[in-house]
């Protein structure tokens, strides 16, 4: 038991130390929300890296080897979980520096966990304590980040809710079934999808039905996002007098190159999120 004890804590130890050493630890975000949330708690501490494109859905996305070595040479590897990024799952079961923020989501649950204002908060406060854990010395600037970034994402969301209440929150169509987290929290209906699942393609009569309620007005606005092809979206909405609101639920519109974005990275993308719903319901 001794040795297993004197074992754990020298590679802790042997982490802790590497961690310290470098002038820049690298952390590799699978995701840009993720990419986001760290750089804003990890400020000029560390690299905040990004593995997937968020031009990109990352249903969709395929690793190469170059990322592989990318993924092995990083500090530390976070991702949500195999429900979302399924290409990482065998590669990372055998990374000790990966992360799984989410490892235990059923395949039944949205794994968009970063639209739901309750677990983002929670997402800031486990990467507060990796890194924390990580590199000791910047401990207290870890946290203080985290309790600032939770303050202002807190009043931005109490404004956003106040703001959605007072529109008339009529039906629109969503191209994928992301969203659902954000509507629940929002008191949003649930929106109409074109896509029944995150990598299924709308059946013939699916798109016939969608029309016909597009012709008869039933929806409010259209969202399209970057990370899907628009060929067929114009389609279906082809000679229609609908509006059309672009929502990027993964930042695509949002530079993340450098450090240089600030400690307000997600909650950009976050207003944007917001902002998309209630454009869709002014009149």
């Amino acid at each position: 038991m001794r040795v297993v004890v004197w074992y754990v804590l020298t590679a802790w130890m042997l982490s802790g130390a590497a961690w310290a050493g470098s002038d820049k630890p690298v952390v590799l975000s699978s995701i840009m929300p993720l990419q986001m949330i760290v750089r804003d708690i990890g400020g000029d501490a560390i690299t905040a890296e990004l593995l997937a494109p968020a031009t990109v859905s990352p249903h969709d996305f395929q690793l190469r080897p170059s990322d592989a070595q990318r993924i092995r040479s990083a500090d530390l590897v976070l991702w949500v979980g195999p429900v979302l990024e399924t290409y990482l799952q065998k590669l990372l079961e055998k990374q000790d520096n990966a992360v799984a923020l989410y490892p235990n989501l059923k395949n039944s649950e949205d794994p968009h966990v970063w639209m739901d204002a309750e677990e983002v908060q929670s997402i800031a406060r486990r990467v507060a304590r990796l890194l924390s854990d990580r590199l000791p010395s910047r401990g207290a600037y870890f946290h203080a980040n985290a309790a600032r970034f939770s303050t202002e994402f807190r009043l931005y969301d109490k404004q956003l809710q106040e703001e959605i209440a007072r529109h008339e929150r009529r039906p629109y169509l969503l191209l994928h079934d992301g969203f659902s987290r954000f509507e629940r929290h929002h008191g949003l209906p649930a929106g109409e999808m074109v896509m029944a699942g995150s990598d299924r393609l709308p059946g013939a009569r699916h798109i016939v039905d969608l029309r016909t309620r597009l012709q008869a007005g039933e929806f409010s606005c259209v969202f399209r996002e970057p990370q899907y092809a628009p060929a067929m979206l114009n389609a279906l909405i082809a000679d229609l007098d609908i509006r059309v609101i672009e929502i990027d639920p993964l930042g695509a519109r949002f530079d993340t190159s450098g450090n240089k974005e600030g400690a307000d990275g997600f909650l950009r993308l976050y207003r944007q999120l917001g902002q998309a719903f209630l454009t869709c319901f002014d009149h």
